[in-house]
């Protein structure tokens, strides 16, 4: 198979380039001129064409080889493939991408750009002058010596790719490749379409739950609604938006402002504003109208995610004539090699409750199969749980899932031996208790404070601190085993920092190397520049540098080897539903799998998936995995 390395250079100005725009409308956007191409076939020597004229005439004149090789580019799951998909009309055997390849080796040391990974490989130096000096300018207004200079940065830059692609080549299995091309494709040839008349309706209304919000407060206020409404609520909304200003109405109203030692300076004190302080939650209730509607306001005009992802999801469709890409990055959680969504973040969209209709309910409901297709859903249930317990080979638990790996319900079996109630009697609650301890404590948290906001936000329930210290004792008596992973973790480091390769795990999968800890699939999960530091009187394990530096113990180590083996087996799954069937996902995340399928092919389909994903990995035939599926016209239907 031929490697095809391209490299684009196009128009960019303060206002209009990647970092100001959503990268579909940028690249599809009249003014975005492709002003040059480099291109370098396997090893021969790079060309660089001008113009779109001769860029696509180039292109044509290797479209064959490109259809049947590798096409690589620094930023191919963000950037280039777009153009060479969109604007080019060519499509490659398989997308390849080296930023992608490096993010899982090189993300918390050396980071993704071409300039530093270039350097830390010795592949030469990077100049970025030409391209700084093309700021604002069309092709038409190069001099001779800018097009030369930009000749020369281009050619440049495809080259160190292409050496790059060499280092970096040797970490990947065929099928890690593979899926790097799946994520690719998920941008490029975006399956879904999107109901554009949706999403601006439910703009409207989110604009509109704002405005209502303001104007609440205004009434309470006493503001002449009479005037100029426009002007009120902009007035308002700044008042709002600054905690200074915004303090300025509780003191009025004689309500003290919340506050919260700040993160990065525990000695001082910050107003306790955020959505998710408890006392600004509080504030939401307060007796006082006024307070309650400032704080409720607040909390509108600040929330701008949902607006945000209408607006981008509108912007993208555009750009694609009603499909809706994907964007996702490839080992986006590089430790343990889950993707990402970016841009609008696909893989993270509020669900579709029954029964509790909402405005963000816009976001999955607007993805619709195509006509005559319908859209199949299976996930993964409860994976990372059961990975951990088979992990550190729990006996109980292994023994539940294995007798009924559909049914068995480790929540209710600790809920039921913790809080002292029968299995059959157990309220659900009560259940959801039990949910908190297994989500809660399964990889070390012993703060009984976490402990409480873990349980709210995972479980939905309130516990008091003296419940939360009781639950972590008994999830911690229940589960002696994993108390003990945890331990084999922490020690595991030492292994690692000497390069010994040590297995962890009672099975023997997850051994230590110089890098980190070698998976059975072959990947690591890297800990790389591994040290201890002396951090406020205690030595502590730490890796990587600047702002990536982090603190590791046992129950992180065990968090990150868990979601690390979590992955790979839906991945696994991916892989072998799609040498079976010839089908490429529309999305994934993190225990799920989406497809596309003709609408009379969905109920075998899905049917085909599902005994896939209820078949555990070749190399871990022990694991009783399960999964659940359904369809829909939507993604909201269908999940």
């Amino acid at each position: 198979m031929d490697i095809i390395t391209v490299d684009f250079e196009t128009f960019w100005s303060g206002t209009h380039s990647l970092s100001k725009m959503l990268p579909m409308t940028y690249v599809m956007h009249p003014e975005t001129e492709v002003i040059s191409c480099a291109v370098k076939v396997d090893d021969y020597p790079t060309d660089v064409f001008f113009g779109e004229k001769e860029i696509r005439k180039a292109l044509n004149s290797i479209r064959s080889r490109i259809e049947g090789g590798l096409l690589i580019a620094h930023n191919n799951s963000g950037f280039d493939s777009m153009i060479t998909s969109w604007r080019f009309g060519i499509q490659p055997r398989m997308w390849g991408c080296t930023l992608a390849m490096a993010r899982p080796i090189h993300a918390l040391d050396v980071g993704g750009s071409l300039k530093k990974l270039v350097e830390h490989y010795m592949l030469g130096r990077k100049d970025n002058t030409a391209l700084l000096q093309t700021k604002g300018r069309h092709l038409c207004d190069f001099t001779p010596d800018e097009i030369a200079a930009m000749r020369k940065y281009n050619r440049e830059d495809t080259d160190q790719c292409y050496a790059l692609f060499k280092k970096l080549a040797p970490h990947y299995s065929a099928k890690e490749m593979w899926h790097i091309d799946a994520t690719i494709r998920m941008l490029v040839d975006p399956q879904f379409v999107a109901d554009a008349k949706m999403l601006d309706e439910a703009l409207l209304g989110e604009r509109q739950r704002k405005y209502d919000a303001v104007m609440r407060l205004a009434e309470f206020l006493d503001m002449d609604l009479g005037g100029d409404t426009g002007a009120i609520e902009e007035s308002l909304t700044t008042q709002l938006a600054s905690p200074a200003k915004f303090s300025e109405i509780l003191t009025a109203r004689g309500v003290p402002t919340p506050m919260k030692p700040s993160p990065s300076d525990p000695d001082k004190d910050i107003p306790a504003l955020a959505k998710t302080d408890n006392a600004f939650i509080a504030l939401q209730e307060h007796e006082d109208d006024v307070v309650s509607a400032a704080a409720l306001a607040r909390l509108a005009i600040k929330s701008t995610i949902l607006e945000t992802r209408i607006g981008a999801f509108l912007e993208a469709t555009k750009a694609t004539n009603g499909g809706l890409p994907v964007p996702i990055n490839y080992c986006g959680a590089s430790t343990t090699g889950r993707d990402s969504g970016w841009a609008y973040n696909p893989q993270n969209l509020p669900r579709v409750l029954k029964g509790s209709p909402k405005l963000s309910d816009a976001l999955r409901n607007c993805i619709q199969a195509p006509k005559g297709h319908q859209i199949i859903v299976a996930d993964l249930s409860g994976i990372e749980l059961r990975v951990n317990m088979f992990l550190w080979k729990v006996p109980y638990a292994t023994a539940l899932f294995t007798k009924d790996p559909e049914h068995a319900d480790l929540y209710k079996v600790l809920a039921s031996e913790v809080l002292h109630v029968p299995y059959d009697k157990l309220t659900k609650m009560q259940r959801q208790a039990g949910k908190a301890m297994h989500l809660g404590c399964g990889f070390g948290l012993g703060s009984a404070e976490k402990f409480v906001a873990v349980a709210k936000q995972m479980a939905q329930i309130d516990v008091t601190e003296d419940e939360a210290a009781s639950y972590i004792v008994g999830y911690r008596s229940k589960h002696p085993e994993i108390v003990q992973g945890w331990r084999a973790c922490d020690r595991s480091l030492q292994s690692v920092y000497d390069g010994s390769e040590i297995p962890i795990d009672p099975w023997g999968m997850c051994i230590t190397n110089a890098h980190g800890i070698r998976l059975p699939s072959g990947r690591i999960v890297r800990y790389p520049k591994l040290r201890v530091e002396c951090i406020r009187g205690r030595n502590q394990w730490v890796y990587g540098e600047g702002r990536f530096k982090t603190g590791i113990y046992g129950g992180k180590i065990d968090e990150n080897i868990v979601q690390a083996l979590a992955r790979d087996v839906l991945k696994d799954h991916k892989f072998e539903f799609f040498k079976r069937t010839g089908l490429r996902s529309a999305l994934d995340v993190h225990d799920e799998l989406v497809y596309v399928v003709p609408e009379k092919e969905a109920p075998p389909m899905l049917d085909a998936l599902l005994g896939v994903m209820r078949t555990p990995p070749t190399w871990w035939p022990e694991l009783a995995v399960w999964a659940e599926g359904s369809s829909g016209l939507t993604y909201g239907a269908a999940k």
